[in-house]
């Protein structure tokens, strides 16, 4: 009975640490954002508004060998007026950014921009795997709004 009992309490203490050494990596992990590369970048027909399609990496631990490691996170369209620095930005949701290497951005006017996510298919052609429209006009009456409450 003594056996099973000490048995039980080593793999409670082990499962123990195991969990906080997770947990303590997890809020160091989130602390460790960002590293970014662009993939495109884009000015309006009128060189009013600018875009630029940023793949977002963070720092992770792999918990075999303890080693540091880069790992593409998300994708962010960031905007603004050319010239200016591009704090603004959008998170492009519902893609594995691991995957996409190839952006292209096509404006339909000064404030309406549309980015297509490529995606080379078995011929390798890039094909539209997701497109998202935005209209900056929008984006920045928003963002006012946020600062002004």
């Amino acid at each position: 009975m003594k056996k099973w009992l000490w048995i039980m309490l080593s793999v409670g203490v082990i499962t123990l640490v195991f969990m906080m050494n997770y947990f303590i990596d997890k809020s160091q992990q989130q602390q460790s954002m960002i590293h970014s590369v662009s993939l495109t970048t884009s000015t309006s027909p009128e060189q009013q508004n600018i875009v630029e399609v940023k793949k977002m990496y963070k720092q992770t631990t792999d918990y075999f060998d303890y080693e540091q490691k880069q790992k593409a996170d998300s994708l962010r369209m960031y905007y603004g007026q050319p010239g200016s620095t591009l704090n603004q930005y959008k998170e492009l949701q519902g893609i594995q950014p691991s995957m996409i290497h190839d952006v292209n951005v096509h404006w339909k006017s000064e404030q309406h921009v549309i980015i297509n996510i490529m995606k080379t298919n078995h011929q390798h052609k890039n094909k539209v795997y997701k497109q998202f429209k935005y209209n900056l006009s929008e984006m920045y009456a928003s963002n006012l709004w946020f600062y002004l409450s």
